[in-house]
């Protein structure tokens, strides 16, 4: 069997695979994504560091604090370093304190911030926190009383003392994991997995609730969950995990809002990296195709771009939310390559408007 070449841009620890991404910080126009670092021995958690978001340095790997990880948790600056948010046992949150030079992890505090859900939550999970200007806020997933997902909301000064706010949006008949909450655009965007979708909806935040105006599907294909950040230009970026069993990290990926959609569009900073043409890789009306294999199908829309490094695809159609990702079938080659293709007939062009209802 023919070796793949290793990707040349998505990273890919030395030894084991990325698992869910915790964050990625931004400091001095240099970036740190944090993960969980994923192998056959001991759970660990990982972490990269990159000047452009592109190339990024393996930098050792460190037991996780106290009870161990949880997907999709959530990291930030602290006032004394990086502070690392998880659950455990189903509802339990707890917090993790880098140590100096960032050469470990401890407990901080020793016990849990929250000691389980608030009443008429039966459970909850993947905490998110952001700095609101006036607060920190955190938001985790939360499966209600009745069956019903919501994203439930605390608040606090000091990443310490945690108090409960209340849930901000809500869905019957759902599961839901991974809030995301961020302003972009004139509007809010709150991101979501909605069993294996990444989902997410467009609308306003005022402090205590979300009103989406539109719901819509953002991955499609072998994308797992997103971490979003601001680039030391002020862009709303997204990264991704990618692949379940081959856990490799995303390129990056410059969000905006556009008639209500979530539109992803390649960051600048891979401009250089870029060879024009993918050999064996075509795209019409939505289909993207390796030597005549279907491995993608997207909404149609406008002009496709497909970027291939190694046998990792991902994609992008202009107009169309979100973002595909697939892994190539036929032979590959070293590098990264990009190719654009036009619009579909007219006709066939499905700008992939929103379900109203939501996920």
């Amino acid at each position: 069997m023919e070796r793949v070449p290793r990707p040349r841009l998505h990273f890919t620890p030395r030894a084991g695979r990325v698992g869910d991404l915790f964050g990625v910080l931004t400091s001095a126009g240099s970036y740190q994504i944090f993960y969980e670092h994923l192998s056959d021995g001991a759970p660990a958690w990982g972490r990269a560091t990159s000047d452009d978001l592109i190339i990024w340095t393996e930098q050792a790997v460190s037991p996780p604090a106290g009870d161990g990880p949880s997907r999709c948790g959530a990291v930030v600056t602290g006032p004394d370093g990086p502070v690392l948010f998880h659950t455990v046992d189903g509802g339990r949150v707890v917090r993790a304190a880098a140590d100096p030079g960032l050469t470990g992890w401890r407990s901080d505090p020793s016990g849990p911030l929250l000691g389980g859900p608030p009443s008429g939550v039966t459970g909850m999970s993947d905490p998110y926190v952001w700095w609101a200007g006036a607060n920190w806020r955190m938001l985790l997933a939360g499966a209600l009383r009745g069956g019903a997902a919501g994203v439930l909301q605390y608040h606090s000064a000091d990443l310490l003392n945690w108090s409960y706010d209340g849930v901000i949006v809500s869905r019957d008949r759902a599961g839901w994991g991974c809030p995301r909450l961020f302003p972009l655009d004139g509007s809010w965007v709150l991101m979501i997995t909605a069993g294996d979708q990444i989902a997410y909806g467009i609308g306003n935040y005022d402090g205590m609730h979300f009103t989406a105006r539109a719901w819509g599907t953002f991955g499609r294909g072998d994308v797992g969950p997103i971490v979003t950040f601001v680039d030391a230009a002020g862009r709303r970026c997204a990264m991704a995990r990618l692949g379940a069993e081959q856990g490799t990290l995303s390129l990056p990926w410059v969000l905006s809002v556009r008639d209500d959609r979530l539109i992803a569009s390649p960051h600048p900073n891979l401009d250089p990296y870029l060879i024009s043409g993918a050999t064996g890789l075509t795209a019409a009306g939505g289909e993207v195709r390796d030597h005549g294999d279907l491995i993608l199908t997207m909404p149609a829309g406008g002009e496709t771009t497909l970027l291939a490094d190694a046998d990792i695809v991902e994609v992008t159609v202009e107009g169309v939310s979100g973002l595909g990702v697939a892994r190539r079938t036929g032979p590959t080659v070293p590098g990264v390559r990009f190719a654009r293709f036009g619009a579909a007939p007219p006709g066939l062009v499905d700008l992939g408007r929103q379900e109203k209802p939501g996920p």
